[in-house]
């Protein structure tokens, strides 16, 4: 007997609208570039009406999950993260996994409040305490925090040896589980996708791990593009998104986001993804982006 299908809603860099202005102790010097950088550019880019239609459309998409690959935060202030958490419980969204972003980790500071503020969509693991994890019917969303202050215009991130270390071991626990296992990140785990002074700065060893213990799919932000793409060595598929806040003005940087469903089957996982996007009108829209692909489907010894 076949388990349900689960439908996952993967959204990604909302980059919610500047709710306070730092105060004069959290000011920094990559602070008064990303401040410069909303102020003269990005705030005519992220706008709500646009965050707005997205989410009423994965509301009535009623997925069974919910995956956010980052970027709430534009200068990753406290009072930002307040806000961020006031915006996720007034959304209409099922058990729902987060991993930080780049511009959750601007400058090095204190983030215990912060990681307080957001734990209801965080999902620690309870083994793995680098990495969260949101089982439902099978599927695995598995978290990974590749958010970690940089230089100023670097906006680099890494999994570090040892939360790399638990992933591997988590993809074989959870491969042995018979779970379908879908990897979440900030920064894109494929080359090319950013430039290197955004890309991960432990690239090949993040690679290493899911060539050497497997994934069933990958998905990932930062890009602000909607892609699709497979890990070099591998049959591993690898999938980006526009920001769910971006203003209409080109159908690749759109506000969208990837409605994914997970179907088990006998020996396989069948995965079928569709892109929705806003149109100029303010209408959400299939895009021509849908992908459909198998994964093997390893069954536990205890089914066997």
């Amino acid at each position: 007997m076949s388990l349900p299908c689960v439908r996952i809603a993967h959204f990604s860099d909302p980059h919610l609208p500047l709710a306070a202005l730092p105060t004069w102790r959290e000011l920094g010097f990559k602070r008064i570039l990303s401040l410069l950088s909303w102020g003269t550019r990005r705030r005519r880019l992220h706008r709500w009406a646009p965050l707005d239609a997205v989410m009423r459309d994965i509301a009535q998409a009623r997925p069974d999950l919910a995956a956010l690959t980052g970027d709430l935060t534009n200068l990753g202030l406290l009072a930002e993260f307040r806000q961020a958490r006031q915006w996720l419980n007034r959304q209409t969204l099922p058990p729902t996994l987060l991993v930080p972003g780049n511009h959750e980790a601007l400058v090095r500071e204190n983030s215990a409040a912060k990681q307080a503020l957001w734990a209801p969509w965080l999902h620690p693991h309870p083994r793995y305490p680098s990495l969260s994890l949101l089982e439902r019917n099978g599927v695995a969303l598995i978290g990974v925090n590749t958010a970690r202050p940089s230089l100023p215009f670097m906006a680099t991130g890494s999994v570090g040896e040892a939360q790399a270390a638990q992933l591997a071991d988590c993809l074989r626990q959870t491969r042995a589980a018979g779970l379908c296992r879908v990897v979440l990140l900030h920064h894109p785990p494929v080359a090319g996708l950013v430039s290197k002074r955004k890309g991960l700065t432990d690239l090949n060893a993040f690679q290493a791990v899911l060539c050497e213990q497997g994934a069933e799919l990958v998905l990932h932000g930062h890009s602000h593009r909607a892609t699709f793409t497979r890990l070099a060595g591998s049959g591993i598929h690898v999938l980006g998104t526009t920001s769910a806040s971006h203003t209409p003005d080109t159908l690749q940087t759109a506000a969208g986001w990837n409605h994914i469903t997970i179907t088990a089957q006998a020996d396989k996982w069948a995965i079928a993804i569709q892109r929705r996007a806003l149109t100029p009108t303010g209408t959400m829209t299939d895009c021509a982006e849908h992908h459909a692909f198998t994964a093997d489907r390893f069954l536990p010894l205890t089914a066997l």
